[in-house]
């Protein structure tokens, strides 16, 4: 089976895990919450929000430089060379997980002073180990398996739900952050496991000067996923500060974090593919990135339709359900949110680019103007409209972002958007089946003849092709092989 192969099949697998992912979080939204009570489980909240900012402070850019650097090294069949790069990161970012843990436990001592100050060193120690961890699962992006890159969250969300769990049976809340603990351990022994062949003792150390130029360029992405991060949660502070209604932050939180789950997934679909084009680049085969590119767009962009046609269809319904009839503006804001989704899917793919043709500046000049235009935008359409103007403000800036990006790379490589926007101009023929919103019954009825009415208008006008399909079904359904190293 070819790289090409191998790309699509790990790629199916990330997708299929992301339904996995959400079983857990609402395994963990049903039980964890009336299991702990609104004050241990506001603690346990509380907590494990600062640890995640930390987390995101301690990670250099690894996803990006292992899916950069590592293609090469595997094809030319330098495992000496890969080994040395890969036990001098590890060390980079234990001692990175090491300090982002020193000052998570300075931060949380002096200003939690009235929390059990064990569960804070627990979390403290608990950032040290995903330190650990984090590298081998990042190396096997860089490996082109990227459906290993994805089983490291994949294992964290569901032995966080059965260990937390018992942990606070057995002892409170000290017996669930144990279980966060253990659940770093195992996924840091299973990513071990599974690395181990690409670990040297002997290449454990830390040559800055060896290591500069791959830090250099993990810099720049860790700071645009700063701005990122920054970005994404700036909606509930903006709407706090703006629109003084907390129940106006809980509209805009819910349908934000209905949101990131899906395009997270398909920035993880988007990046699974950089080993691919990496390794297309150096054998000079640049039109072939350019179609691959392509392809993901449009794919992606098809995809992006149905999330919208479903929310628009089928939200009024299941939030009601899922959340309860107090949040029913959460689907006015989450249609507006699934919007971005059409433009997320050109930015991720000038990302793409951007890893490829190792041009980071752009992406954190990008990350910046987007985070400036959420709050150039937010303030005024907050005040006017709560959480729904903090919605608009949100696609406002998505776009700015995304049209930023692809006009920057469309100077680095030409590649057309027309399918991408002929894709989206077909869905909105099927709008005017909206008009006939009724019951939830006849509501998946509309939706189910748009899904099919949709489909057959792709396969006529041949955006998508039988012959296309075929193929990534054999390449989903081929067995892997693994890589023969030659000798250095």
């Amino acid at each position: 089976m070819n790289e090409a192969q191998i790309t699509v099949r790990n790629a199916g697998f990330l997708l299929a895990q992301r339904g996995f992912h959400i079983i857990a979080g609402l395994l963990f939204a049903i039980w964890v919450p009336r299991m702990m009570g609104p004050s241990d489980y506001g603690r346990y909240a509380l907590i494990n929000a600062l640890y995640l900012w930390f987390v995101v402070g301690s990670d250099l850019g690894f996803t990006q430089i292992m899916g950069r650097y590592v293609p090469d090294f595997t094809l030319h069949g330098e495992k000496e060379k890969l080994q040395k790069f890969f036990s001098n990161l590890w060390v980079v970012s234990l001692l990175s997980g090491a300090i982002s843990a020193g000052l998570y436990l300075s931060f949380t001592t002096l200003w939690l002073t009235d929390l059990d100050q064990f569960l804070l060193t627990i979390m403290s120690a608990t950032l040290l180990v995903q330190g650990g961890s984090r590298p081998f699962f990042t190396l096997f992006l860089g490996l082109n398996q990227a459906a290993r890159w994805g089983m490291g969250e994949t294992f964290h969300h569901w032995f966080l739900v059965f260990l937390v769990i018992v942990g606070f049976y057995l002892g409170g809340l000290r017996g669930a952050f144990m279980g966060l603990l253990l659940t770093e351990w195992l996924v840091f022994f299973i990513g071990a496991w599974w690395g181990r062949s690409y670990f040297s003792w002997k290449d454990l150390r830390l040559d800055l000067k060896y290591l500069i130029p791959y830090l250099r360029f993990g810099f720049m992405f860790f700071a645009f996923n700063l701005l990122a991060s920054a970005f994404q949660r700036s909606g509930e502070v903006l709407v706090r500060f703006f629109y003084p209604d907390y129940v106006q932050v809980g509209y805009f939180g819910l349908a934000n974090n209905v949101s990131f789950t899906i395009s997270t997934a398909i920035r993880h679909f988007i990046i699974a593919f950089a080993p691919l084009l990496m390794t297309l680049q150096a054998k000079g085969e640049l039109e072939t990135i350019k179609q691959w590119l392509e392809h993901l767009i449009n794919w992606l962009g098809v995809g992006a339709v149905f999330v919208v046609f479903g929310v628009l269809f089928l939200g009024n319904d299941l939030v009601p359900i899922v959340l309860g009839t107090a949040y029913h503006p959460v689907a006015t804001n989450l249609l507006l949110l699934s919007l971005t989704l059409w433009v997320q899917v050109l930015g991720d793919g000038a990302v793409l680019l951007i890893i490829v043709s190792n041009r980071p500046k752009i992406a954190l000049m990008a990350a910046g103007i987007r985070l400036i235009a959420m709050w150039v935008f937010g303030p005024f359409l907050i005040a006017r409209w709560g959480s729904l103007g903090g919605c608009f403000a949100f696609l406002a800036a998505s776009t700015i972002y995304s049209v930023y990006l692809t006009w920057r790379m469309q100077r680095v490589m030409t590649y057309s958007l027309k399918k991408w926007a002929w894709a989206i101009v077909l869905g909105f023929l099927f709008l005017p089946l909206s008009l006939l919103k009724s019951s939830w019954s006849v509501n998946v009825v509309l939706y189910g003849i748009f899904v099919i009415g949709y489909c057959t208008l792709l396969f006529l006008l041949r955006f998508i092709t039988l012959s296309e399909v075929g193929a990534v079904w054999r390449a989903f359904l081929s067995k892997g092989e693994k890589i023969h190293w030659s000798k250095s």
